[in-house]
């Protein structure tokens, strides 16, 4: 990398090549035409968008300290806005920073911010703003979502060189600085920021919020990017996918985020509804604590892996929507190549082998499963009925959702979904003391190699060495990840401007919807 180096510069032959897709986002932050109405309709000013989305009886308007449940990421990211933020194709565009800039080894970066950004109660965003957000999701007294994502951040070595000039300086290289940004849990807030009645820089402003029902955004009409086409945004926590999809037939929602496989077909078949599907990077892993009984043990864990039948289960628990997985994260790792790592396929004999090498032969166990999203609690259940080949017993325990998340993430096996590229997925979930670590994997080389790929400049170098994690991983992983599952949302014939996300929801983006 050379000196000064800017954002745009270290854009990948990829990235560069679809720069009609990445520009469209830098000219919309400077005033623009937006990317989000590059589409062959002009969109249509007014009314009121109606959203079934899965919660929970508690729910949060804050975008670091949140459980991670569908309602509360929509609310947040309506209200509030990232430095950088994910394409459709997983690039990643410019938000409020206006540039990022590096030295020659990358451990300084200069953000420039966009002038004249004004938050809803009208004051204008600026560095002091960045910093405190820095200094609010690293708060040690108050773990976030968003805190393993930038530990190698010191707010302390964050230096204001202006209103609209910050820079950061780092102990170590980061490569991919810019990049991070664009995660969900990293998103702005301003000083004056209130979980209770926020007020950010985002396209909706907040209305209502009550608690495990329902809340209200309007739109922002000073919005930097321009105001949202939307009158009205109203998500409404719905328990069931029964009722959700009941309310999108019946005309009492617009969109509904989770529709179940086994309904697709139903919904394609009909005239005024249709489909979504979002071919995205959640996985669904089933994990296995690898620091107790009986998962400590390699042996165990690769057994388990043994009894899968991949292909069955994403037939059966996707019905077909989604890809067959490896035991690695990642559905994709573009620009990277594909693993050359062998696909692990079902072998009954050497997971009984394996187990009886382990002492485990005759293995009983609990897995702990609740429907967090299509085909969760349906691939413990094909699991628990392929161990039965094996001589293991799965009892397969369905909880809610208050109770899982209250043990979690301690239950010994279980299942949970991941969604996002691979190195912040690694960095939150496959690390010592990262919050998603449910199968609390502490691997040396595996950790070192993270760190390496993180810090990075060279794009050939950080693809090699996501290589070896990933062999890491499908060799002595805690994960057992059978298939990533695609997205599907289920929407009316009025709504407009949605597009599929392999990253993030569309409905992260409610700015480009428009009602016909």
């Amino acid at each position: 990398m050379t000196k000064e180096n800017t954002f745009l510069s270290q854009l990948s032959r990829r990235q560069v090549l679809q720069a009609g897709v990445a520009l469209g986002v830098f000219a919309a932050v400077s005033g623009g035409p937006s990317i989000a109405f590059a589409q062959s309709e002009t969109p249509k000013q007014g009314g009121t968008l109606r959203v079934a989305v899965p919660g929970s009886a508690t729910g949060s308007l804050d975008p670091h300290r949140t459980q991670g449940f569908v309602a509360d990421i929509v609310r947040f990211t309506s209200l509030t806005d990232g430095l950088t933020e994910y394409l459709p194709d997983s690039t990643v565009g410019l938000v409020l920073a206006e540039s990022f800039t590096a030295n020659s080894d990358a451990t300084e970066w200069t953000v420039k911010l966009h002038k004249g950004v004004k938050t809803h109660d009208g004051n204008e965003f600026v560095a002091d703003d960045v910093i405190y957000t820095v200094e609010r999701i690293l708060d040690p007294k108050n773990p976030t979502k968003g805190s393993s994502l930038i530990g190698f951040v010191d707010p302390k070595a964050i230096e204001k060189v202006d209103d609209h000039t910050l820079v950061f300086k780092l102990k170590k290289p980061y490569g991919l600085f810019p990049n991070v940004w664009a995660n969900r849990y990293l998103r702005m807030v301003p000083r004056n920021f209130d979980p209770a009645k926020p007020i950010a820089t985002g396209p909706f402003k907040f209305v209502s919020f009550a608690v495990g029902q329902e809340s209200v955004f309007e739109a922002n009409e000073q919005y930097f990017r321009g105001r949202p086409p939307l009158d009205k945004v109203v998500l409404i926590n719905v328990g069931e996918e029964v009722a959700s999809i009941n309310a999108l037939r019946g005309g009492q929602v617009d969109i509904s985020y989770t529709i179940p496989y086994t309904q697709a077909k139903v919904i394609e078949a009909d005239p005024g509804l249709h489909i979504l599907n979002n071919p995205s990077t959640m996985s669904i892993p089933i994990y296995m604590r690898t620091d107790i009984e009986p998962f400590n043990d390699v042996r165990v864990r690769k057994a388990m892996m043994l009894i899968a039948d991949r292909e069955q289960m994403v037939k059966v628990a996707l019905s077909g929507y989604g890809l067959v997985g490896n035991d690695m994260n990642g559905r994709t790792v573009t620009p990277c190549a594909t693993s050359a790592v062998p696909q692990r396929k079902q072998d009954i004999e050497e997971a009984k082998r394996l187990l009886a090498e382990a002492g485990k032969s005759g293995l009983k166990v609990d897995m702990i499963a609740y429907r967090g999203t299509a085909g969760m609690v349906e691939c413990c259940q094909i699991l628990a009925e392929q161990a039965k080949k094996a001589g293991v017993t799965i009892n397969v325990k369905i909880l809610e959702m208050a109770p899982f998340i209250a043990n979690y993430p301690q239950w010994t096996f279980g299942v949970d979904f991941l969604s996002d590229l691979y190195l912040p997925v690694a960095t939150r979930s496959l690390l010592p003391g990262s919050p998603f670590n449910t199968a609390h994997w502490d691997d040396k080389e595996f950790n070192a190699l993270q760190e390496k790929a993180m810090a990075s400049t060279d794009e050939g170098e950080r693809c090699d060495t996501i290589a070896k994690m990933r062999a890491i991983e499908n060799e002595r992983g805690g994960n057992l990840i059978w298939g990533f599952a695609n997205v599907l949302n289920g929407y009316r014939d009025n709504v407009k401007g949605l597009v599929p996300y392999s990253v993030d929801s569309p409905l992260y983006y409610v700015r480009n919807i428009w009602l016909a």
